[in-house]
């Protein structure tokens, strides 16, 4: 097999070839092993620098087999050299073990500024079992040729004629498999030719197949956004109304509640005036009781007086006829004690006349006082009945205006209920556009990894770094490397368009502000997209599920 002395390590270097040194790198490293390479540079390393592991012979900085991006190290600013190392992971190295392999670092530029010694991938047991094959092989023909010459002197020459004969049927036998090599070479070149045009022609389909699906998803985001803003405004308008529908109800529920406290006060004014109506019945009763015992009063003295009458009237009769019938005093003096009798008798009579007069006219007094009585108590009842009747409309006027505020409110409950459902129906709708959103955007990774793919410049680019910002995936701008150019100036010319004068602008998320560097700005918002914000608070609610976001969401309309 050919040496490691390759045509790109055999070729002189450019100028800046030599600003990377890489150290103590060995002729072989372990297959299916992480490994790290150490280098030291005269310049401070750019954040889009990178170390690529390259095929031997590579023509251009896209036909890299994999690639790590430099890490920045704050600690050694202003340092004129800078000693940094590189890990390799295991799942992204070469996995053929009879090629051989250097290591390359590629500035922002697209400049190489320094490439390794050649190495191969061989496990340990293989190496230590070719060095002591040459040893032996070595010690075998040493032991032969001293034995030859100290037992066999005279055929030295007929060994020496063999030995040359031997040599060159050797050299014939390697003359023909250096004609196999360039042959399988030649056809390998155009297999591989082929591949690449044939690639080509499927990345140009594919990158149209992309600008379609870009479009078609720019224009559905579009819509979406459409949506989520009229959403957005529906919501807020909703929002409006429910405030105004809260303070209607609650201007509404302090006039209720002065109603109430109306209410309130008339019943405690009813249920007074109501005792006031039984106190003053029980008065009328007691009045009419007394009336009615005065009357039977009234009437007996009445009778009384009238007997009284008819007695004094019948003893006035006698006298007067006692009077006539009278013709001598002796006579008078006869009849004097019975006479003085009845003079004492009617005396008496009209003693007792006069104060039955006096206690009629006192009975009479006082029955038209309690008549007078009775009727201020019938006319105080009278009121009473009046204020209880108006009481009564009050509390039913009152009790018909909280019937029509109840309804109110109960319209103005089915209206949020209607708002609500409405509100569902529009977190619905976002759901389904959030869902149709999600899917997108896997199709437009999907599509983004086939892109990839198809335009990695070797087959055995599929194990390389996944890296979406890779510094030569962009295959379809590469331009064809001119042989007479050294192969290390191949500069790909996506690189050198690169915007090196200027600093680059580092990219911040206005939602969880880190900040991307070396992203573009459609691949900001598609992170900024798949945050979950709420549209009140902006705050993110990723770590929230989508019942708890829904809740976070309609607290804020509450």
């Amino acid at each position: 097999m050919e040496g490691p002395s390759g045509a790109a390590a055999a070729q002189p270097l450019a100028r800046s070839f030599s600003q990377v040194v890489f150290n103590n790198i060995p002729q072989s490293y372990p297959p299916s092993t992480s490994l790290t390479c150490h280098y030291t540079a005269s310049f401070q390393p750019h954040p889009r620098d990178w170390v690529g592991i390259f095929k031997v012979g590579w023509n251009s900085a896209k036909d890299y087999h994999t690639f790590v991006w430099v890490e920045p190290c704050l600690d050694v600013v202003g340092q004129e050299s800078v000693t940094r190392q590189t890990l390799f992971k295991d799942y992204y190295l070469p996995k053929d073990e009879m090629e051989f392999y250097q290591f390359c670092y590629i500035d922002v530029t697209g400049q190489v500024r320094g490439a390794s010694t050649p190495f191969c991938f061989k496990s340990p047991e293989e190496q230590s079992l070719t060095s002591r094959l040459d040893d032996d092989i070595l010690v075998v023909t040493t032991q032969e040729q001293n034995e030859e010459k100290e037992s066999e002197k005279s055929h030295l020459v007929k060994e020496m004629g063999q030995i040359k004969e031997e040599m060159g049927n050797l050299k014939s036998t390697l003359q023909q498999k250096l004609q196999e090599i360039d042959t399988l070479k030649e056809e390998l070149l155009v297999q591989t030719t082929q591949q690449l045009e044939l690639e080509q022609h499927r990345a140009t389909e594919q990158k149209e197949l992309s600008r379609s699906s870009d479009r078609a998803a720019a224009e559905n985001e579009k819509h979406t956004q459409e949506k989520y803003d009229r959403a957005v405004l529906k919501i807020n308008q909703m929002k409006d109304e429910h405030k105004a529908l809260k303070g209607t109800i609650e201007a509404q529920s302090q006039d209720i509640a002065k109603l109430n406290c109306k209410l309130r006060e008339g019943q405690r004014e009813l249920f007074k005036t109501e005792d006031s109506i039984q106190l003053l019945q029980v008065d009328l009763q007691s009045s009419d009781t007394q009336k009615d015992r005065l009357d039977a009063e009234l009437q007996r003295v009445t009778l009384n007086v009238e007997e009284l009458k008819r007695e004094n009237q019948e003893l006035c009769r006698r006298l007067t006829q006692q009077g006539t019938q009278q013709e001598s005093p002796d006579d008078l003096a006869s009849t004097g004690g019975p006479l003085q009798a009845l003079v004492s008798q009617l005396q008496e009579a009209q003693v007792k006349l006069a104060t039955e007069r006096d206690e009629t006219r006192n009975t009479k007094r006082q029955v038209v006082a309690l008549n007078e009585e009775l009727t201020n108590v019938k006319r105080q009842l009278d009121n009473v009945v009046m204020a209880c009747d108006e009481d009564r409309r009050k509390s039913n006027k009152f009790e018909l205006q909280l019937r029509e505020a109840l309804e109110a409110v109960a319209d103005k409950d089915g209206r949020i209920e209607e708002n609500e459902h409405m509100m569902r129906l529009v977190k619905h709708e976002n759901e389904d556009l959030t869902r149709e959103n999600n899917n997108l955007r896997s199709n437009m990774e999907g599509l983004r990894s086939a892109y990839a793919d198809l335009n990695a410049p070797t087959s055995d680019s599929s194990h390389g770094q996944p890296d979406s910002t890779s510094p030569a995936g962009n295959t379809s701008t590469i331009p064809a490397p001119d042989p007479t150019e050294h192969p290390y100036e191949v500069i790909d010319s996506s690189l050198l368009t690169e915007d090196v004068a200027e600093p680059e602008e580092l990219l911040m998320c206005r939602h969880c502000h880190e900040s991307f560097p070396g992203i573009t700005r459609g691949e900001l918002e598609q992170h900024e997209a798949s945050h979950r914000v709420c549209p009140f608070c902006t705050v993110i609610c990723d770590h929230m599920e989508q019942s708890v976001f829904e809740d976070h969401v309609y607290s804020h309309e509450l």
